[in-house]
């Protein structure tokens, strides 16, 4: 082979090997780039679904915890202070929003009010019914559904569990369960109902108030 005035062989292309390595460096940076794109981009797509599932699966809870009636929930929550979602949680539970629910017990309407409350109630608010059938519009059984949760708050020290449990099985009952060390926790609380149906509706309407408040009160 024939040699230069430099010693280097004719013809040797001198900086090829060079050129070579530069290649693969930039071949392997759009390499990784690709790849961290990729990894960009799933991220951002995982975040979109996982956006997509939370927002579809809030949406299936508001089915199961509607927001009914509202003008009607919210004037009588205000007019007697008692909370919107307790409200909401107690016709969720006694009637699941049907007006025109009627119990075995005799108890109408949304939140199931039996005539002899309604009687006790009207007398209180001056107001004139035609029972049953006044019970079945939502105004009305709101109303008065309302003020006497109100006035069990009140009875019982503003404890929604034993006010609820006085709604369902009655004050009387309540009273002798609040005087026995077997229920009483001896502070104005109940640390077990011996009615199971009434001890399953406190638990129901706890729940349905927790679960309200955690998906409307934002």
């Amino acid at each position: 082979m024939r040699q230069s005035t430099r010693g280097r062989p004719v013809g040797r292309r001198p900086y090829a090997r060079r050129r070579k390595k530069n290649r693969g460096c930039v071949t392997a940076v759009f390499i990784i780039t690709i790849i961290a794109l990729i990894i960009y981009g799933g991220f951002r797509l995982y975040g979109m679904i996982d956006d997509r599932l939370a927002a579809w699966g809030n949406e299936l809870m508001q089915r199961q915890y509607p927001v009914k009636y509202e003008s009607v929930v919210e004037k009588y929550a205000d007019k007697y202070d008692v909370d919107k979602y307790l409200i909401y949680a107690v016709i969720r539970t006694e009637s699941k929003f049907d007006q025109y629910a009627v119990s075995d017990a005799g108890a109408y309407g949304l939140m199931q009010i039996q005539e002899e409350t309604a009687s006790d109630c009207a007398k209180k608010l001056d107001m004139r019914l035609d029972l049953p059938d006044d019970l079945y519009q939502p105004d009305i059984n709101i109303h008065i559904g309302t003020y006497y949760l109100s006035w069990l708050l009140e009875r019982y020290d503003g404890s929604i569990s034993v006010a609820v449990a006085a709604y369902n099985g009655g004050i009387g009952n309540v009273d002798e369960w609040l005087k026995s060390e077997e229920y009483s926790d001896g502070s104005g609380g109940l640390d077990n109902i011996p009615f199971s149906q009434t001890a399953g509706y406190v638990e129901g309407v706890n729940s349905s108030y927790e679960k309200y408040k955690e998906l409307y009160n934002k």
